[in-house]
């Protein structure tokens, strides 16, 4: 193995060259502000980080890439001092002060001061009880001297600096009123509240729709360059990296394995795990027809086929439904809008668009478990909202559902066993061994080793865990799986086998997939037939093909501009031209 900065491998680290001169050598010391060394991360006897090493100087923007486990969010945790229960070995260096050896006092000052984070899920990083002012207001408070009226103006600044529309009234709203997308807007305002001279980004467009995502970077990309901050941005996206990163390190079992130059790194990896990493990103280029290059190769046990009946019957009919909310205040909002689709037998179905589009009502509306303001919903030629209870729970064995978040969706106090067999029980279907041996043949199925069996969730990664929540919906031998956002969370490499999985469910299981996601990408690569949302409505639809080759709507131009490239010169190229189409859209929706 070639562990990169750890001693073997370093590539355009920052070093000197042949024709440098010692000048330049001694500046570019002089401006690094945050420098690990030889970290290393213990629980026990437990090592997940192994003495590492890499630094930062002002203005520079850093990634930390790698899947899940890899130790990424421990090393900046750790950074941070936040990995409680840690034995901690090395040393942290913020300017000429050691993080390692601070009392807690110190650290207390330098942390959210001089350092700050933003972490993945801002609604877990924010109290659901206070309004967001209140906790900006705090945050500002803890560092600066000010009174509470000048730390409200200061609060008011920073939501509108970080892109926050309406901020003098929107900062006395509360957490829930926010999208994700404005709700991390508010974690990085907070993060800046102290203007910090290197601020840590983890996964923090992770599950965010493509257009939020790129104003989420170009948001940190301004705060590199207009206030020199230091920024580590912690992502398994090899996009986003791509344009945003001067420089990348490729983290894997604890250890950075390569190290370079983001221009160097994406054009010529030199460790295997780097190539095996950008082989298998999912993009607008990538060949439908092939599976996606990827660790695990799986083929699932076919079982016995459906047998057809007419193809010109849909097996689901969506009818001009319609689903209004209120919000309080005798105010309403149309979150679906007289949407209609049909998904006939063995065909992926994608629905695509950005984040409070309606493309999640839609799935619950499919699935009877939200009831329709009007239109009308077919599965298999029954009129869904209009069954009884009885009949609609025998319907649902037909029709299952895959969450975005496996490890949410999945019991944590129950075994995988005990997660597969409770479906077959809830519907009376056979007795305990033969559910039991049902279980095992769903795990087989999904390439899921039957030691797992008696693991439960938070002993597995993030990959099995949804591998097990498809298993879960296949126990009761479906026809149609409803996918919501179940990819968008995960490692690239898991990402793959879970979609090189899912195709190979269907060749074999003859099944139907509504597949929901922002991710065009992805939506390309598994779905025939594809819808784009946007408040409420469809606004374009057609094959993969026609939606892909010539897009009609301008929306669906912008969402596919949006899609992040792993190649740094050609993703900061389509990053420019996206800034400058979403901007044509508003403009022209501003006029109308």
């Amino acid at each position: 193995m070639i562990n990169g900065v750890n001693g073997n491998l370093r590539r355009g680290s920052g070093a000197a060259g042949a024709g440098d001169s010692a000048q330049d050598e001694h500046q570019r010391v002089e401006d690094q502000i945050l420098r690990v060394e030889n970290l290393s991360v213990r629980f026990g006897q437990i090592e997940p980080v192994k003495g590492i090493s890499f630094s930062l100087r002002r203005g520079e923007r850093v990634g930390l890439v790698g899947e899940s486990g890899s130790g990424k969010s421990l090393t900046a945790l750790s950074i941070m001092r936040l990995a409680h229960g840690a034995h901690l070995g090395g040393s942290v260096w913020l300017g000429d002060e050691d993080l390692l050896r601070l009392s807690q006092r110190e650290l207390n000052r330098v942390r959210g001061g001089r350092i700050a984070m933003v972490y993945q899920d801002p609604m877990s990083s924010l109290n659901p009880v206070h309004t967001v002012g209140r906790q900006l207001i705090e945050s500002i408070r803890l560092h600066e001297a000010i009174d509470k009226r000048a730390a409200r103006e200061r609060a008011v600044q920073l939501l509108d600096d970080v892109g926050v529309p309406l901020p003098q009234q929107r900062v006395d709203q509360y957490p829930h009123e926010f999208s994700g997308g404005m709700r991390q807007r508010v974690m990085i305002a907070m993060a800046l509240a102290a203007r910090p001279e290197v601020l840590i980004a983890d996964e923090p467009t992770t599950a965010l729709d493509v257009t939020t995502q790129a104003r989420i970077v170009d948001l940190l990309d301004d705060i590199a360059v207009q206030h020199n901050t230091a920024v580590m941005l912690i992502t398994h996206d090899l996009g986003v990296a791509a344009g945003f990163c001067d420089k990348v390190h490729v983290m894997r079992h604890g250890e950075i394995v390569e190290s370079a130059p983001a221009v160097d790194l994406y054009a010529r990896p030199q460790h295997d795990y780097t190539a095996a990493l950008l082989g298998a990103v999912v993009d607008l280029k990538i060949d439908v027809t092939k599976p996606i290059p990827s660790e695990i190769v799986h083929t699932p046990r076919v079982r016995e086929p459906v047998p057809e009946r007419a193809a010109a019957q849909p097996l689901l009919q969506v009818e001009s439904i319609s689903k209004t909310f209120s919000v309080g205040g005798g105010k309403t909002i149309t979150a679906v809008d007289e949407v209609s689709l049909d998904i006939h037998r063995g065909q992926s179905y994608g629905l695509v668009g950005e984040s409070g589009s309606g493309k999640s009502t839609v799935s619950r509306c499919v699935m009877a478990l939200t009831p329709i303001d009007g239109g009308r919903l077919f599965f298999d030629g029954h009129e869904l909202h209009e069954l009884g209870a009885k009949d609609l729970r025998h319907l649902r064995r037909r029709m299952q559902m895959v969450f975005q978040d496996p490890l949410s969706a999945l019991n944590r106090r129950r075994s995988i066993i005990e997660i597969l067999v409770a479906p077959l029980a809830a519907h009376g279907i056979g007795d305990k061994r033969s559910r039991v041996q049902k279980a095992l043949e769903a795990m087989d199925m999904v390439g899921l080793p039957r030691e797992f069996a008696d693991r439960l969730p938070h002993t597995m990664s993030g990959g099995q865990c949804q591998r097990a929540a498809i298993a879960r919906s296949l126990v009761l031998e479906p026809e149609l799986l409803i996918l919501d956002e179940s990819v968008s969370a995960l490692d690239v490499t898991i990402q793959a086998q879970v979609l090189n999985l899912l195709r190979d469910l269907q060749r074999a299981l003859g099944l139907s997939y509504l597949f929901i996601s922002h991710d065009l990408a992805v939506v390309r690569y598994m779905c025939d037939h594809i819808s784009v949302m946007r408040r409420g409505q469809i606004l374009e639809r057609g094959t993969r093909e026609e939606l892909f080759d010539d897009p009609q709507h301008e929306y669906t131009r912008s969402l596919m501009a949006a899609v992040p490239i792993a190649d740094p010169r050609a993703e900061r190229a389509r990053r420019r031209e996206a800034t400058r189409m979403v901007a044509a859209l508003h403009d022209a929706e501003a006029a109308s």
